[in-house]
């Protein structure tokens, strides 16, 4: 395969910016109802320091996602690359399965690879500790939140799995 036809096989899918604008507005009337509560109860309660410290654990990761302005993800002819997830470029040879999930209609794509430990030492401990929670509706612990993106879930996924049977093919 030549590299002008390599080239023409990357995909890069960015993030949609006018969805996570809504959600720091939204974050910012979760703020202010956590400080209403706050003056209405006058302490701080368990529920008021979790509920807080869940919304700035948000905002952080909101704000985090606007300043990266590059591709969010980068499917090519050798594997796919979530910059969200810190795990590095996943090789199609590796993903043994892929399935969708929806939860509360947010959509997942889990990946199943072969080699999962060695891919989840480099994720971050927080990426690692929320992945926690996602393993109670049975979402893998590498997997690709599809929201707030320039295509569709069902378009991702069918990409994703097209690159894998293209990849079990050549084997």
């Amino acid at each position: 395969m030549t590299s002008s036809t390599q080239l023409n096989r990357t995909r890069h899918i960015f993030l949609a910016y006018g969805q996570p604008r809504r959600i720091i507005f939204t974050l910012a009337i979760a703020s202010l109802l956590l400080v209403g509560l706050y003056f209405y109860l006058g302490r701080m309660t368990l529920f008021l320091w979790v509920m807080s410290a869940g919304v700035v654990i948000a905002f952080i990761m909101t704000l985090k996602q606007l300043s990266q302005r590059g591709p969010c993800i980068i499917i090519n002819e050798v594997g796919i690359d979530d910059k969200r997830l810190g795990l590095g470029l996943i090789r199609w040879t590796d993903i043994e399965g892929v399935r969708m999930h929806g939860v509360a209609g947010a959509y997942f794509i889990s990946l199943e690879v072969s080699n999962a430990q060695q891919y989840l030492a480099k994720q971050p401990a927080y990426i690692r500790l929320s992945n926690q929670i996602w393993r109670m509706y049975d979402v893998s612990p590498i997997h690709i939140k599809v929201a707030y993106m320039d295509v569709t879930p069902d378009e991702l996924f069918e990409m994703i799995m097209s690159e894998v049977e293209l990849s079990r093919s050549r084997s």
